[in-house]
């Protein structure tokens, strides 16, 4: 077998497990948490899932541990007009499949995605937008 006949099986095979992963352990309205690059925990809320990716609310608020339940009236976002030690939050990021997959997100728990909570999805499926 070649060598570029093995690096697709391997490829083919490793798309194949994240596929299947990322489809077992994602659910729409699902809060997770994820480690930063500073060492503490934020939160997300998955928005909706497709076929190529995930949409995801990403909150400010910062944990010094994963938590292991979210007081979700806690939860909020900032804009570009935060203070320095404040993670900008986002109501809406689209991100590939492959990308989420690398960002070690844990299922916290459920909660649902409310009407106006999709308002910078359903302007990002207008617009025919990409993904992270």
């Amino acid at each position: 077998m070649s060598h570029l006949m093995r690096h697709m099986l391997t490829m083919k095979g490793l798309c194949s497990f994240l596929t299947g992963c990322f489809g077992k352990h994602v659910v729409e309205g699902g809060l997770y948490s994820i480690r930063a690059e500073n060492g503490v925990y934020r939160v997300l809320k998955i928005l909706k899932v497709d076929h190529i990716g995930v949409h995801v609310r990403s909150y400010s608020n910062r944990y010094d541990q994963a938590p292991s339940k979210i007081d979700e009236s806690s939860l909020y976002m900032v804009g570009l007009d935060r203070r320095p030690e404040e993670a900008l939050g986002a109501g809406h990021l689209p991100i590939s499949r492959l990308s989420f997959a690398t960002w070690g997100a844990r299922f916290v728990q459920q909660s649902i995605v409310t009407e106006d909570e999709l308002d910078g999805y359903r302007m990002w499926r207008e617009d025919e937008g990409g993904y992270f």
